[in-house]
């Protein structure tokens, strides 16, 4: 149980609020021992007959309003009504929690926020700013409960719950483990929520159902005027970004308040599309879990899988199909003994864990009073520099104002192929550009939507691009049966004809050596150009004696890792523009579930592979299509022998010369603000990450760079991703608070 302290403090307190809500606050604040010496209302006539001596609020005049004094509760029982007030008060605020009322020790309560009789809070739950905790509410451990929100009287809500800003949760209702309600919901009275709850929902019923959705009339701060640091895009950059920011704030002497803004176009935040559910929950990762986090990160994620595991496969079983429940059937040993260094797991395993960890610690730090966070769901269109700050344009046409700005847009737009558009559809032919616009599951659908219309037809599909989206498209294709079972064969197009190696031929690779690089190490003036070349007649040489990628990506990874610095600074940035991705595309690796889908293609003569180029799409006298491809080899254009009906675009992203990138990067392209570097994927900046003053890039887009000797060619490794997070945070504090170490176990 915890009680309400006041030793070393005044017992007097005002109150915000005159009405029956107000009466019940009263009473828990003067149980322990304070002296309620103010009420205020903004409608004083209307206020509830118990109350006495009522001055008008602040709404009529703010100025004159004694924002200092005595701290204040809101008690304004209308979450959006208390969010307003709570906002344009200037004072210091307090808690109430009644006597009876049992929290854990462990538990954080925001300021502002009141617990009722008999209320139960768990261990490690966090509630935010403002918060009603009504009657009897249980809240178990584990839990999220944003600013504004109420719970209700006797509503139970299970471990690992989040509800969002402002949220009402009724009298009496259910939310189960690991279920997250949005902002601004109503969850009716009585209603028991099974699953996640969209933004701005009401949800009634059991099980609960939407039965609708509409944002609420008035905008709460959730465009702010002016903040710190305003971060466009809320991947997994920003998210890294975020946490080592704040390892750094807490470790800081200077308790200065900083102001953050999050802006992200997608509603999901701190995924990125490969962790969100835009890719969906059961495609994996191309490498194994050892090989894709670098410690101590690696030892906190295994942690916390260890700890969500049951649900995590839940999840997994309801979103996949034969293959997802093949890749249970198969690790299960490894993930009951917690084994999870070598397996390939599904992606969205580690966008839940991200998510979670930014957001706890963002509500950790807004509680204490180290940050103020607002997530902003709009596109950005422009940046506009002024003397100390640039204004940041929205395409709702609102405008904030912000004295750093982060850019982590993540990957350019994909490179559409043959027409314009995300999706195209005809009477024979379905052609896909962006399989991940606006995500996967759509997408799928859609195919299956195409693919029912032909019940006897066998249809052919095109993969273009043999990369990991491209074997993800393959996978999910035959993960799911109700697809499958309606295709004939599988074609993929890419320019070499190879596909991600997954099988390492220890004997084989015993015998490999790379003759040239180790040539070239004995060299004393070595190019970029002379590294690329040594590279490309070793994987050559692998080739010749049937050695996939898997078997030698690490030994000629090493190999040429190790000539790097000879180079010049001038040549080390050479070979980040023009050479690291192309020795990167012949090194693709892949996990053995992905390959094993291939070799039963194979085996049952469903599978052909095309080395070549996308060249078009041709409409035959029959009505039907066939691709057109500049064959690798000949350097020929030729027709395919078999009509295709279903095209997937998996080529990857444009460039930044391209007329189809973001308004946003046009602008400032156009201004000056940003230079695209010769790698055309990626923006020249400085050591501070900085393309112009206080406009820092993160992310993919900071391909073609040097920092602290190294080359960047790729930045969607998350090794990199974390490297280059830490030194951009570390900037960031610089900045704001002058040299504050980074701990070494952030």
């Amino acid at each position: 149980m915890r009680k309400m302290e006041i030793a070393g403090k005044s017992n007097k307190i005002r109150i915000y609020g005159a009405g029956g809500h107000s009466q019940v606050i009263r009473e828990v604040l003067e149980e322990n021992g304070y002296e309620v010496t103010e009420t205020f209302d903004d409608k004083p006539s209307g206020r509830h007959y118990a109350s006495k001596n009522v001055t008008s609020g602040a709404r009529g005049n703010l100025k004159e309003f004694p924002h200092e004094g005595h701290p204040v509760i809101v008690a304004v029982g209308i979450n959006a009504e208390r969010a307003e007030i709570a906002g344009f008060l200037k004072s210091d605020f307090e808690k109430a929690i009644h006597q009876s009322a049992i929290i854990a020790p462990t538990a954080k309560i925001g300021e502002g926020t009141v617990v009722f009789a008999g209320a139960i809070i768990q261990p490690n739950t966090v509630i935010g700013k403002h918060v009603i905790i009504n009657t009897a509410a249980s809240i178990d451990h584990d839990n999220v409960i944003g600013d504004y929100a109420h719970i209700s009287p006797k509503a139970a809500l299970c471990g690992h719950v989040e509800v969002g800003e402002g949220s009402h949760v009724g009298v009496g209702a259910v939310v189960i483990p690991k279920v997250k309600i949005g902002k601004w919901c109503t969850i009716g009275a009585g209603t028991v929520v099974l699953k996640d709850v969209p933004d701005y929902s009401t949800v009634v019923g059991n099980p609960g159902k939407i039965i609708k959705t509409k944002q609420p009339e008035m905008s709460l701060n959730n465009t702010p005027k002016s903040s710190d640091v305003t971060f466009i895009g809320s991947g997994i950059s920003s998210s890294f970004t975020i946490l080592h920011f704040l390892d750094l704030i807490e470790g800081s002497k200077d308790q200065r308040k900083i102001n953050i803004n999050i802006i992200d176009k997608y509603e999901e935040f701190h995924t990125g599309i490969p962790y969100g559910g835009r890719s969906g929950f059961s495609v994996h990762l191309i490498t194994s879990l050892k090989n894709f986090l670098p410690e101590p990160e690696l030892g906190k994620f295994i942690r916390w899988l260890n700890n969500n595991k049951n649900w995590l496969i839940d999840e997994l079983k309801k979103d996949g199909g034969q293959l997802s429940l093949e890749w249970i059937s198969t690790h299960a040993a490894k993930i009951e003994n917690n084994e999870w260094e070598d397996l390939f797991i599904p992606r969205r395993f580690f966008g839940w864990y991200i998510n979670e960890k930014v957001k706890t610690r963002l509500e950790d730090f807004k509680i204490q009073g180290l940050i103020n966070v607002n997530y902003i769901n709009q596109e950005v269109v422009d940046l506009e520099k002024t003397e100390h700050s640039y204004i940041v344009s929205l395409k709702d046409k609102k405008t904030i104002v912000s004295e750093k700005v982060i850019l982590s847009v993540g990957s350019l737009p994909v490179n559409h192929l043959w027409k314009n558009e995300d999706l195209i559809e005809e009477d024979n032919m379905l052609f896909i550009n962006d399989p991940y616009k606006p995500e996967l599951k759509k997408t799928l659908n859609k195919i299956g939507s195409f693919l029912e219309k032909k019940p006897s037809q066998k249809v052919n599909v095109l993969i273009v691009g043999a990369n990991a989206s491209g074997l993800e498209m393959l996978y999910k294709l035959n993960d799911i049966e109700s697809i499958t079972s309606h295709i004939n064969k599988f074609m993929f197009l890419s320019t070499q004809g190879l596909l991600p190696d997954s099988v390492i031929d220890e004997e084989q690779r015993k015998e490999y050596t790379p003759f040239n690089l180790q040539a070239l190490a004995k060299e004393n003036n070595v190019t970029a150009k002379g590294i690329a070349e040594a590279t490309f007649k070793d994987l050559d040489y692998a080739d010749e004696m049937h050695l996939g990628a898997a078997s030698t990506v690490d030994i000629i990874s090493k190999a040429f890792g190790s000539l790097l610095g000879k180079l010049s600074p001038q040549e080390l940035k050479k070979f980040a523009c023009h050479y690291g991705n192309e020795i990167g595309r012949r090194q693709r690796c892949a996990g053995y579930h992905y390959s094993k889908v291939i070799d039963g293609l194979k085996e049952e003569g469903r599978f052909h592979h095309i080395a070549g180029r996308f060249t078009n799409i041709i409409k035959t006298e029959n009505n039907e299509y066939s691709l057109e491809y500049l064959d690798t080899q000949s350097g020929q254009n030729k027709i395919s022998e078999e009509s295709v009906h279903l095209v997937i675009n998996c080529v990857g992203s444009t460039n930044l010369t391209k007329n189809n990138i973001p308004e946003l990067l046009k602008n400032l392209i156009d201004k000056g603000y940003c230079k695209p570097n010769d790698s055309k994927i990626g923006f020249d900046v400085n050591e501070a990450l900085e393309s112009k003053e206080n406009l820092h890039i993160v992310g993919p887009l900071l391909a073609g760079n040097t920092f602290e000797g190294k080359a960047v060619w790729h930045v969607e490794h998350c090794g990199r991703i974390i490297w280059l997070s830490h030194v951009l945070s570390q900037k960031i504090n610089d900045y704001f608070f002058e040299n504050t170490e980074l701990k070494e176990d952030c």
